[in-house]
């Protein structure tokens, strides 16, 4: 019996056994796969584009499967761990760089009164806070990510060898922060400690309608975790790989992000806001920063139908370079998106949907990329369409 085929059985066989009357493993998933239509992709920026058709794996929601468990300490206090894989439902392979936990893997200890303290691989407080007022996480796709997910609100990567801490929910009030270590060495070079390191704050409010978030992310050096860097133990560690985060095409050296959104619900509309700010600052002394806002929409027509829409308007500027190569000939790059979708639940556990996502590249931007679409559009156009019909199962 192979390790793969081993490691579901015995998941099988935890998510309906309990330890004892106050500790539990539980086992839980998602299965998303569709298909998709993009009008132009190409196989990297300046390169020649054409249409797509494809069949896709985690566009709606990503696929997963995982472990979580809690142990009672008493007195209030409890044991907890996440392990989660990310995987391919069209082919089977494993996703995050074929790690076998790559979306998650965290350990800690939680009190009622104090809050939870965790170990591991874990999302920065941006995603935490900010990531849940977005379009793209609530019914947009990953397609409906902002241009290059430069923001990392749809979780391009993850941090490594973090502490966070989370506070209980005090009157609708929750906050928290993580340090990510380098788990370098120091050393006269220049590198060390806080080569490919990271640290996140973050803080959300909600009540009966209301929701607000806010969150600021720094890296240090992130570039030094790519194939042959100086640091691939560090906080990032090989995950600016997709060819439509066209930000990261050269190398990083710190790269700062902070973000803010509401929603307000009202029956059975919700409006939302979200604005974020991300720099970049490469190696060469050379910089880009965006501006990202978003006003997005959702209807839920009935119990089953939901309906959704967006608009995204992405403002960028270049310093100390005249342009950076195949994705802006000039200092103001800007891109106009829209997302719309529906979603159709055939269960409470299924749910079809149809999205489609428009990016069209103005300004100074050469390129449109649509997060995940396959590549970002070609030299022969300065748009992406991509339209994505699929199903997803939750268990």
């Amino acid at each position: 019996m192979n390790l793969g085929r081993s490691i579901i059985l015995a998941c099988g066989s935890l998510a309906t056994v309990y330890v004892h009357a106050q500790s539990s493993v539980t086992l839980y998933g998602v299965v998303d796969a569709g298909v998709s239509y993009v009008n132009n992709v190409a196989s990297q920026p300046g390169a020649v584009g054409a249409r797509k058709i494809q069949a896709t794996t985690g566009v709606g929601v990503p696929s997963r499967w995982g472990l979580r468990g809690t142990e009672d300490l008493g007195s209030g206090n409890s044991a907890i761990f996440v392990l989660e894989n990310g995987f391919s439902v069209i082919n089977g392979t494993q996703l995050q760089g074929s790690r076998l936990f790559g979306r998650q893997a965290f350990v800690g200890l939680t009190n009622q009164k104090l809050g939870s303290v965790t170990f591991g691989r874990q999302y920065d407080s941006v995603v935490d806070f900010v990531g849940p007022l977005v379009s793209s996480r609530q019914w947009a796709t990953q397609y409906g990510a902002h241009i290059g997910d430069i923001d990392n609100l749809y979780t391009t990567f993850r941090i490594n060898n973090s502490i966070k801490y989370t506070s209980p929910t005090y009157r609708g009030l929750t906050f928290g922060g993580l340090y990510a270590f380098s788990n370098q060495a120091a050393s006269s070079s220049g590198n060390g400690f806080s080569n490919n390191s990271a640290w996140s704050v973050g803080a959300s409010y909600a009540s009966q309608a209301l929701t607000l978030g806010v969150g600021h992310f720094h890296l240090s050096n992130p570039s030094a975790g790519n194939t042959g860097g100086s640091n691939t133990t560090g906080a990032i560690v090989g995950d600016y790989t997709s060819p439509t985060d066209i930000f990261y095409t050269r190398p990083v050296q710190t790269q700062d992000v902070t973000g803010a959104g509401a929603a307000y619900q009202w029956d059975a509309a919700t409006i939302g806001f979200v604005y974020t700010f991300a720099k970049l600052r490469y190696v060469d002394h050379s910089s880009f920063s965006l501006s990202n806002y978003e006003i997005n929409a959702r209807y839920q027509i009935s119990p089953a139908v939901l309906a959704g829409v967006a608009l995204i308007y992405s403002d960028g500027e270049v310093h100390g370079i005249p342009s950076i190569k195949n994705i802006t000939d000039g200092t103001h790059p800007r891109w106009t998106q829209i997302n719309a979708a529906v979603q159709y639940l055939l269960s409470k556990r299924t749910t079809v949907y149809v999205a489609a996502v428009y990016q069209k590249a103005m300004g100074d931007a050469l390129t449109a990329a649509i997060d995940n679409a396959g590549g970002p559009t070609g030299s022969n156009s300065s748009y992406q369409l991509a339209v994505t019909a699929g199903l997803r199962v939750r268990f």
